[in-house]
């Protein structure tokens, strides 16, 4: 009896002393006494809940609040507001980005006259000089259209396709000097404006002369860019709507010039810019419809394909279209051209295509200019495709992948022409012999035996020697294309439309 008074005098002094104590220490004493204390005494329990009664439970911030357990607290089978999301399984896919071209290309399929030769700097007026000391500078950093990065990082992710095309990388972005992505970027946002009046305007503080010869030169870089890294400005690019340009001089700010540019639309249809977000929306819709068709689980390389094919079933070469007609558009290609043709579409339009549905799918894509046909001497303008898989270049010509043949029955080898066009694997081989090349072979291209059909009639041939030749630095002053000169050579080998399908 006298062993159980002195152990509760103890237990009282020991509270005693607990209060006291730093609160820090407690849970350490308690958890060392459930441990050390194997007795099954009451006192010794008792001790233990008194202790968590002082202290509020384990809360290792020694506040005397179980907040550290209430955090942790969740409902069975409520999921975790902050929890990372899971994805789907084969939605996590490697992505680099995206390209463009310039603005003057062909129109006889597979070569062509161009779109408008002259149109490339052609929507801008030529700046007016304004002499302004007091107008207040615009700051020069902070660009909206795209990353500075050529290499676009690797997708999230989370990240959904079809991408939005704020999420779109812009390949010849990335290859014009900063000056150049100012006015780039003031051109964009005029374009991407809720409603295009002849009031809205957007400026930038850049150091070029406006009334030299390398702004000219400058602008003009920035417009070919814009056109051809946007494919669904397809209505600034064809002469719906045009930039003008006017400066101020700026003394007090080191001799740096104030360029604001508008863009302006017909004043007498007020309706314009309504019009231009209709057709954009179609155009968005249309491609979305098509995406649909493709798996984006598959490889980069494999998606390509897949859209390729896609693009080439269902437009068609409107050899009919003027210079002005929608057929040099990605909305010919994937809506319809001027005259209501249900895809129709000329060369420029077909590659233009080809690069907003690939920057949809997340891949870097870009039209380059120049000439094509037989021979050099017989080449006329014409526009196609370069495309990056696994930091590799490719070309792609999906104009003239969509052949059409016109045949006669006075032809001689007539029976032998309609078994090779009726032949579905022979075929499919011809309409890839211009994808994923590299641009040594599709400068000289030459089919060799694989592009012949044999049969016991003998054996004949669809296809003839081509070249395709790009537009040079030194020829853009001429042909107004500024940004073909900047694309990459194609050195990619291993993509093959064979190694893809295991047509060997």
């Amino acid at each position: 009896m006298k062993k159980i008074i002195r152990l509760f005098v103890a237990i009282f002094c020991l509270f005693f002393v607990l209060q006291a104590m730093p609160g820090s220490f407690l849970p350490v004493l308690r958890s060392g006494l459930q441990k050390a204390v194997r007795l099954g005494s009451d006192a010794t329990i008792l001790l233990a809940e008194q202790i968590d009664t002082l202290t509020g439970g384990t809360d290792p911030s020694g506040t005397g609040k179980n907040a550290d357990k209430a955090a942790h607290e969740k409902t069975p089978g409520k999921a975790d507001p902050g929890a990372e999301p899971v994805n789907a399984p084969g939605e996590e896919r490697k992505t680099k980005s995206s390209e463009v071209p310039a603005e003057e290309t062909p129109a006889a399929k597979g070569t062509g006259s161009s779109a408008e030769a002259e149109k490339g700097t052609g929507s801008s007026a030529a700046p007016e000089k304004e002499t302004d000391s007091s107008a207040a500078p615009e700051k020069e950093t902070g660009s909206s259209a795209a990353p500075a990065e050529e290499t676009a990082p690797d997708k999230e992710p989370d990240r959904a396709f079809p991408l939005d095309e704020t999420d779109v990388f812009y390949y010849y972005y990335t290859r014009i000097s900063k000056e150049e992505r100012l006015l780039y970027d003031a051109m964009l946002a005029l374009a991407q404006a809720a409603d295009v009046e002849n009031g809205t305007e957007e400026s930038r503080l850049i150091s070029l002369n406006p009334s030299g010869e390398e702004f000219a030169e400058s602008y003009t870089r920035a417009y070919n860019a814009l056109i051809s890294d946007h494919a669904e400005l397809f209505w600034i690019a064809q002469g719906r709507a045009r930039y003008e340009c006017r400066y101020y001089v700026l003394p007090s700010f080191g001799g740096k010039y104030k360029v604001v540019l508008s863009l302006k639309t017909d004043a007498e249809d007020a309706n314009a810019r309504t019009v231009f977000s209709e057709e954009q929306r179609q155009l968005k819709e249309a491609a979305d419809r098509l995406l649909e068709e493709v798996d984006f689980t598959q490889s980069e390389a494999a998606i390509a394909l897949r859209i390729h094919d896609l693009l080439i079933d269902s437009a068609w070469y409107n050899v009919e279209a003027g210079t002005d007609d929608y057929a040099h558009t990605a909305y010919g290609a994937l809506v319809e051209d001027s005259t209501g043709n249900p895809g129709g579409a000329l060369c420029d339009g077909y590659a233009l295509a080809y690069e907003y549905l690939l920057q949809r799918a997340g891949l870097t894509c870009t039209m380059v200019c120049g000439y094509a046909g037989a021979s050099e001497e017989d080449s006329e303008k014409h526009a196609w495709n370069l495309v990056r898989l696994d930091d590799d270049w490719y070309e792609v010509d999906p104009t003239w992948d969509d052949l059409d043949f016109l045949l006669f029955p006075s032809e001689e080898g007539y029976d032998l022409l309609l078994e090779a066009l009726s032949d579905e694997e022979y075929m499919q081989r011809i309409r890839h012999y211009m994808f994923n090349l590299t641009t040594e072979e599709i400068s000289a291209f030459t089919p060799g035996d694989e592009y012949r059909y044999v049969s016991y009639r003998g054996w004949v041939t669809l296809l003839q020697p081509s070249v395709h030749i790009r537009f040079t630095a030194e020829e853009s002053e001429q042909t107004r294309d500024y940004v073909t000169p900047l694309a990459p050579a194609a050195e990619g080998t291993w993509y093959t439309w064979e190694m893809l399908t295991g047509n060997e």
